[in-house]
């Protein structure tokens, strides 16, 4: 009996073996898979993140604009009242 089982033992190894191995292919292979989606959800999360910076900046950026505009008008405005002041 006990050689028997020895012997079946010896016989399912290599299929065991084979399994294994295609368990661990399949392991990595879904290891990999899911890895590459979670790198897609935070690269996708960094482009929205940096397109709402893009967005903060130019704002910002079209408000300093408009006050050096708006500074620039008072400038030449009481340049021209000295210039008035001075004629």
């Amino acid at each position: 009996m006990l050689k028997v089982v020895e012997k079946l033992m010896q016989l399912l190894r290599p299929r065991i073996c084979q399994f294994s191995q295609n368990n661990k292919n399949v392991c990595k292979h879904l290891f990999e898979k899911a890895r590459a989606e979670e790198n897609i959800h935070f690269l996708k999360l960094q482009r929205e993140q940096l397109k709402s910076l893009r967005e903060k900046i130019l704002s910002q950026k079209n408000e300093v604009t408009a006050k050096i505009i708006k500074v620039n008008k008072q400038i030449q405005s009481l340049e021209k009242t000295n210039k008035k002041g001075i004629n």
